[in-house]
This record gives C-alpha cells, sequence and structure tokens, in this order.
C-alpha cells in the first residue's frame, strides 16, 4: 500500500527549513534512480532531521545548486554513517566491521552481508547518484550522469556499484559458487556473501544473473 504524506502537516510538524531537505533524504534513501539502503527507511532520516542539527547541517549539501564532489561525499557518507548508527567522525569502512564483529561475536546467526553498513566505495558513488537527483529536483538541470556514480554501457546509463574489487583477491578466490542454475536465490554462496559471480565460480563463471557488467572503470 503506497503512503501518502500530507506535505502541509508535514511542514508543520518539522518546520520549514527541515522540510527544504527532503528531496535530499528521498533520494539518499532511495527513490526511482538510487537504491534503497537496507534496512533503512525514510522514518529515521527524517526522526534526525528533528533531532540533530550535525545531521540538517550536512543533508543541506545535497540541496545547494554549487554542490562539489569532495563536499556531497564527506556529507553523504556521514549522514549515511549516522543512519547505522555509526559514532561521530567515525568512518564508513570502520563501522562496516566494527558492525561485523559484533554480530560474530554474538554468534546465533549467520551475518548478513547486506544488513551492514555500506563500504566507503559503495556509499561514495550512491553520494553521487543521490546528488544528481536531488539537484535535477530542485534546479532542472541535467548534469552529466558519468561524473556522478553512472557509467554509459551499450548505450544504457548503470549504477557504479563500487570502484574498488568487493573483497580481496585471495578470499574472492576461496568463496565461489557450484551453482548449476541463474545464481538468482541465497543458495548461491556468492550472493550469500554479497558478492557478484566470478570467472572462477565453477558452473556459470560469472556469467549469470549475479554478476556484473560492469568490468572496468577507470
Amino acid at each position: 500500500m503506497t503512503r501518502i504524506w500530507d506535505i502541509n502537516k508535514t511542514k508543520e510538524v518539522l518546520g520549514e527549513t527541515a522540510v527544504k531537505l527532503l528531496p535530499g533524504i528521498h533520494a539518499l534513501t532511495g527513490c526511482d534512480t538510487t537504491s534503497r539502503m537496507f534496512g533503512i527507511g525514510k522514518a529515521a532520516p527524517i526522526n534526525k532531521l528533528k533531532l540533530s542539527e550535525q545531521f540538517r547541517e550536512a543533508m543541506t549539501t545535497f540541496t545547494q545548486a554549487n554542490g562539489d564532489k569532495k563536499t556531497v561525499i564527506a556529507k553523504g557518507t556521514e549522514v549515511i554513517s549516522c543512519l547505522y548508527g555509526g559514532l561521530p567522525y567515525e568512518g564508513l569502512d570502520i563501522l562496516r566491521y566494527r558492525k561485523f564483529g559484533s554480530k560474530v561475536a554474538a554468534g546465533t546467526i549467520s551475518v548478513q552481508i547486506r544488513a551492514l553498513p555500506p563500504t566507503m566505495d559503495a556509499a561514495t558513488q550512491h553520494c553521487l547518484r543521490a546528488y544528481l537527483q536531488c539537484h535535477y529536483w530542485m534546479t532542472g538541470e541535467m548534469l552529466n550522469p558519468c561524473d556522478w556514480g553512472w557509467i554509459n554501457s551499450a548505450n544504457s546509463l548503470l549504477p557504479i556499484k563500487s570502484i574498488k574489487p568487493a573483497a580481496p583477491a585471495k578470499l574472492l578466490k576461496i568463496i565461489r559458487c557450484t551453482c548449476k542454475t541463474n545464481c538468482d536465490t541465497l543458495r548461491c554462496s556468492c550472493r550469500k556473501n554479497g558478492i557478484d559471480c566470478s570467472i572462477s565460480c565453477s558452473e556459470c563463471h560469472g556469467n549469470c544473473l549475479n554478476s556484473s557488467d560492469i568490468e572496468n572503470i577507470d
């Protein structure tokens, strides 16, 4: 069921300043052109808008018409870290490692990689795409998508998942699947661990539904 917000009532509750930041919240937490971060909905960042001046200041970056990449990445990853319960000025990679360690220490269930905060590399590309979308909403100006988290492949725009490998090469050689189907369920060990299938996989060799079309990104 689709939920429709009463924008006038929302403005009364949040205040005019916070309401102006909603396009950035919508783009960063998932819209038609940006992905949704697992476990992060719309309510959490809206509550942060009400409670945290630092959060509001960081979100302001996404509504500025002249935002530069360095600032967008710095403030965007700061917002994402906050949404995942990160400590002040704690980098996403450190937060991800800390969250993983605490889940392993609990030892009650297997760790779902998708439930961890994104890597700094993946979050960087996500923040760029979120700013691109928000900039278009706010100004009507279309920036070059290939400068903001997208790549042109066969005349289609594809999101850049990350620049760096998903894991060290030695680890990727260890994790491989033996799926005889399309690797489209969590029975696939690669998908279960949150990585693309690769040429090391005995059956699919990376030619499946769990592989990326993006191979080389300069």
